[in-house]
């Protein structure tokens, strides 16, 4: 095929889809304790959320180096002659900021960037924007753009909300759509796509909600509920215990979806007995198409700790078969 999918470790997808299509995986770097290890392949979850309890410090994800990029990018297209990247949100990391620049170095490459925030530079990239009145005429652009071409997106989303966007890229792939109509495809996905989570301890965002509402949150047993609006991590309500909790996610993809047939991606950290329990009271609430259950990633694994729980997914519309 002429285009191939690539993602991050970052990116959670379900494993049968990276198995059966032979999606290309970059491991990202995760620090611990002065040590490095490799994201997806030399650190389990288990042994992540180990080190998060026990470490001085709190364990971070960071940013591949240029000379790894360039290197999967040329043996890609060592056999493939375009290439589609959805990352994680730039608000979050610095992923997306580092493909693209790398994408520059590829000798002869047309680098498209869908959705770069305000402050991206641009000049020398063909820049496609999802609220674009003429987003129509960009991908036409697109199109006609020779090859090789590496396109890559900034999702706005983490962990399974880029998984879901990397597997309708993936379908588009192996439809034998042309490059516009893969990154078509991507951007009508991040459209219909939401996220919502919750903590299981305010442990990990101190830093984020400060240290007396932690303290108040864990003394009162509130479970904050979150969600990723144009790529920062909101919460967007607070309730007491995770059975509310639960019942609040539901409430507000149903506000967001109504009765449109939805596919469901369930996550977790660790706690995989209670994403099944999770996704049975969600088919029994929403119209659900096709489901998962993964772990939610080292990303978000390492604001929610052990014990988190995940809702992402995406729309259909009636009479769309995906």
């Amino acid at each position: 095929m002429d285009t191939t999918l690539l993602i991050d470790s970052t990116t959670v997808m379900p494993k049968e889809f990276i198995e059966e299509y032979g999606v290309t995986v970059i491991p990202v770097p995760i620090h611990a304790d002065g040590k490095e290890y490799r994201d997806g392949v030399d650190i389990t979850p288990e042994e992540f959320y180990s080190i998060l309890e026990t470490s001085k410090g709190r364990p971070s994800t960071a940013v591949p180096g240029l000379g790894e990029f360039l290197s999967f990018y040329n043996g890609l297209l060592e056999k493939h002659s375009k290439i589609v990247y959805p990352t994680p949100s730039s608000r979050l990391t610095g992923v997306f900021n580092a493909a693209v620049q790398s994408a520059r170095q590829v000798e002869g490459a047309q680098v498209v960037v869908i959705d770069p925030h305000e402050e991206f530079f641009e000049e020398g990239l063909h820049a496609v924007h999802s609220s674009d009145p003429r987003l129509e005429d960009r991908l036409v652009e697109i199109g006609r753009l020779t090859d090789p071409i590496i396109a890559v997106m900034n999702t706005d989303f983490a962990s399974g909300g880029a998984g879901l966007i990397a597997i309708e890229a993936l379908k588009a792939i192996h439809e034998g759509r042309t490059i516009d109509e893969v990154v078509g495809k991507m951007i009508e996905a991040k459209r219909k796509t939401g996220i919502y989570l919750i903590l299981n301890t305010f442990e990990y965002v101190v830093d984020r909600v400060g240290e007396l509402q932690a303290f108040l949150g864990t003394l009162l047993k509130i479970k904050p509920v979150l969600t990723l609006r144009d790529g920062y991590l909101e919460d967007v309500a607070k309730v007491r215990g995770e059975r509310k909790a639960r019942r609040k996610m539901i409430e507000l993809v149903r506000e967001r979806v109504g009765d449109k047939r939805i596919d469901v991606y369930v996550l977790h950290s660790l706690v995989r007995e209670k994403a099944e329990d999770f996704l049975e009271q969600i088919k029994g609430e929403l119209n659900v198409g096709n489901s998962y259950i993964d772990d939610i990633g080292s990303s978000v694994g390492r604001y929610t700790g052990r014990g988190g729980l995940a809702i992402v997914y995406i729309s259909r519309e009636e009479g769309e078969e995906r």
